[in-house]
């Protein structure tokens, strides 16, 4: 089993392969290069949380990551399934199906990046679809370059979700929004550390620490949040509240890969066009 991927690798360079993914970031990557799976994880919340690139029609779903659908596993015959580490418990019972190839990217506490590259190549090579890798990883190398000049003004930003009206996440070191703001040249005003994941839990009067600095948060916001928000005496004493510095700005997978990092690139220059 140790070699089925290189034996299902010769396969599909030459008839293409029935891939499952059980991971968003991964699947971002196959239909970019123009392998999108025959199967993946919970399909109807792709617009909420991938958003791109748009998910061909056709996919089979899954089921949650937590819970996949055997049954439904099966009747696809897949020639290799992409997971993650974080799905270890269930591989035994994934490889009594098909081939399992595991992609460790995030949580590792490092930058992603590198991560996110290597697991592109490998897609790349695993599906014969090398050159449409490398031109992805030139292509988001070329969007970054040209968002990196469109932000040149903002200064320090900090980027954070509303888990509630009382609970934030702060995203810094470690998460692939951060190797975003490396590569536009932006610091980070969130200074505070941050997990194996990148982000840092907080409440509201923890905010005080981003200054007058730019702050955008991310949808979803829960509908009570925004509601609070004009009449929070704390929210308003916020400094980037009263310099006009904060933004709303659309959701981003924060485990995602290339196809993430582009469209955070670009909501940040649009939120403050």
């Amino acid at each position: 089993m140790a070699f089925a991927p290189t034996l299902v690798a010769a396969r599909g360079r030459a008839a293409g392969m029935r891939v499952v993914c059980l991971d968003y970031g991964l699947a971002q990557t196959l239909i970019e290069i123009g392998s999108p799976p025959v199967g993946l994880i919970d399909t109807p919340s792709w617009t909420d949380w991938a958003i791109e690139p748009p998910l061909p029609p056709g996919i089979a779903n899954m089921g949650s990551a937590h819970e996949v659908n055997m049954e439904l596993l099966q009747l696809l015959k897949p020639d290799i399934i992409l997971s993650t580490p974080f799905l270890e418990w269930v591989r035994p019972q994934l490889e009594l199906i098909a081939p399992v190839k595991s992609f460790p990217i995030h949580a590792l506490g490092s930058s992603p990046y590198p991560h996110i590259l290597t697991a592109t190549r490998e897609l790349g090579n695993l599906l014969g679809r090398a050159a449409e890798a490398e031109a992805l990883i030139d292509r988001t190398e070329t969007e970054l370059r040209a968002a990196k000049e469109k932000a040149r003004h903002l200064g320090k930003i900090a980027v954070m979700t509303f888990l509630d009206a009382r609970n934030l996440r702060l995203y810094g070191p470690g998460g692939n929004f951060q190797d975003v703001l490396d590569r536009l040249g932006i610091e980070n005003a969130w200074k505070r550390p941050t997990n194996e994941w990148g982000y840092s839990d907080a409440s509201m009067a923890d905010l005080i620490d981003v200054g007058d600095n730019w702050l955008f948060y991310m949808d979803p916001v829960p509908p009570d949040v925004i509601a609070s928000l004009s009449g929070s005496p704390l929210w308003q004493s916020m400094p980037f509240v009263a310099k006009g510095r904060v933004q709303r700005m659309e959701s981003v997978l924060m485990f995602g890969t290339l196809p993430s990092m582009t469209r955070f690139a670009r909501l940040l220059v649009k939120a403050i066009a």
